[in-house]
């Protein structure tokens, strides 16, 4: 019996066969070479459905193929914001103008006194990320994503954040399920 399962080894050791692998350069590094991604992306940003009212088209840029960031405004009048369109969280937040963290010094802050639609629910929130944590508390406006317009839109407000020094972004747009949300905010 032992040298039965000695031969049946023996026999399958020399069917093992390596097959090389290649990279091969994606359409993005193809286009990227020759300066052509950008004007790629711009001509075909606008093409990705069909136009309806219900349906709203906000371009995005890729950052270092790691994240999807975005404008939005929230608050009347409009405070513009560069968001990651997060599709692994599902709360929003941006840094308020009472964060004291060095990471809000360099990002816009949302200053409450200055929108006539704010509304605040005086509930703490501390949301965690892999890189990070922000702490602050939850308010409500008129948030705007392009045609897109949701009034008295719950969203964090930073007080405290750590991680986010050098991000290329202000705050977080989560994408994902309600039910991950802090507070089961929508």
């Amino acid at each position: 019996m032992k040298w039965l399962v000695l031969l049946g080894l023996v026999a399958l050791s020399e069917c093992i066969v390596i097959l090389p692998l290649r990279k091969m350069k994606t359409l993005r590094e193809t286009l990227r070479e020759k300066n052509l991604l950008n004007n790629f992306l711009e001509e075909r940003a606008y093409r990705l459905s069909k136009r309806d009212s219900k349906i709203t088209i906000h371009p995005l840029k890729n950052y270092l193929d790691m994240a999807y960031v975005g404008n939005i405004t929230i608050g009347t009048p409009p405070q513009e914001f560069r968001v990651v369109f997060d599709t692994g969280s599902a709360d929003l937040w941006v840094p308020s103008i009472s964060c004291v963290s060095p990471a809000c010094y360099t990002h816009k802050t949302f200053n409450l006194h200055n929108s006539s639609s704010f509304g605040q629910t005086h509930q703490p929130i501390s949301i965690s990320y892999g890189p990070g944590i922000i702490q602050g508390f939850l308010g409500s406006d008129t948030v705007r994503i392009g045609n897109l317009v949701s009034l008295k839109q719950s969203f964090g407000l930073s007080q405290e954040e750590y991680g986010f020094d050098g991000a290329p972004f202000d705050g977080v747009l989560g994408l994902a399920y309600p039910s991950i949300s802090i507070k089961g905010i929508i």
